[in-house]
């Protein structure tokens, strides 16, 4: 069937086979990259658990802060919306230096860092960077 075309049209034969294949192998890719699509954000949850019914904490999340320690009750949370690259850090005290504290970090959901600690040892720290 293709033998009787000359050298030159059997290479732009082959030139347009091999561009139509690259040209679906695009069309898949831009089709897959919409349906799941890089994201670049992160749903982040901070938890802290103590005896005692609360606990002394910091956080630094972004434009999330408490860099002054601060008195919460417990059990405590907070979730933010965090970039890529986001560096954090929760530390979690036990002023009754008694029973059992922990700090826990998910991310979209998933369990990601977690300390706990049994007194004497008051204090935990749980820290990352966001993938």
């Amino acid at each position: 069937m293709f033998s009787s075309l000359s050298p030159g049209r059997k290479i732009i034969l082959q030139l347009a086979v091999v561009l139509g294949l690259c040209a679906t192998a695009l069309i898949i890719i831009m089709i897959l990259t919409r349906l799941n699509p890089v994201t670049n954000s992160h749903q982040v949850r901070f938890e802290v658990e103590a005896s005692g019914g609360f606990a002394v904490i910091t956080l630094q999340a972004g434009q999330v802060l408490i860099s002054k320690p601060a008195t919460i009750t417990v059990p405590w949370s907070k979730t933010v919306q965090l970039s890529t690259g986001t560096e954090i850090y929760l530390t979690a005290s036990n002023p009754t230096q008694t029973g059992k504290i922990t700090c826990r970090i998910t991310l979209d959901g998933q369990a990601w860092k977690e300390e706990s600690a049994v007194a004497p040892k008051s204090g935990v720290a749980c820290a990352g960077i966001v993938p």
